[in-house]
């Protein structure tokens, strides 16, 4: 497993989420995140946000807590939309291992933020934001898939995008 700091190589970008200071991940993971790059344009970067989160470490104690929280209010906001609570507030495999990612896309220098609001972003908002930038969306997600991730199947997530590295 490799620990991550905020960098950039060879284009790929490296920002920890908030509270995170790093990141960890498998190193196979981080040579087909690096493949991706380099089938994109100079222009669009992946940007990684998150890992390898262990269960029972400060950082884990407190992502459980602001999931419960976010679950409460997510139930709240959109009762219509409990079936994906899980999907979404799930620990989706960051506390499992390093093949377990959350990327974000750099346009032009500029992060691209498709849930301005996380995942209590309206449906709606989500739909206009891939319209709006749907060719860097597409190009990142086919890279992806190409270099052997499996994008997640809720729609909000694959937004985040969150993927599973799976070996050929």
């Amino acid at each position: 497993m490799l620990t991550l700091h905020r960098d950039s190589r060879h284009g790929l970008r490296i920002a920890p989420r908030w509270p995170s200071r790093h990141i960890q991940i498998d190193a196979e993971v981080l040579q087909r995140l690096l493949d991706a790059q380099a089938l994109l344009p100079a222009e669009l970067r992946l940007l990684l946000t998150r890992g390898f989160e262990p269960r029972h470490s400060r950082l884990g104690g407190f992502r459980r807590l602001v999931r419960r929280l976010g679950i409460t209010l997510f139930r709240t906001c959109y009762p219509q939309r409990h079936d994906e609570v899980d999907a979404i507030f799930g620990a989706n495999g960051h506390d499992i291992d390093g093949r377990h990612i959350d990327v974000s896309l750099v346009l032009h220098g500029k992060r691209l933020r498709l849930l301005p609001l996380g995942v209590f972003t309206p449906p709606r908002w989500q739909d206009r934001r891939v319209a709006r930038h749907a060719e860097a969306v597409v190009r990142v997600k086919h890279s992806l898939q190409h270099c052997g991730f499996e994008l997640h199947h809720n729609p909000t997530e694959a937004l985040q995008i969150h993927c599973d590295y799976r070996p050929r």
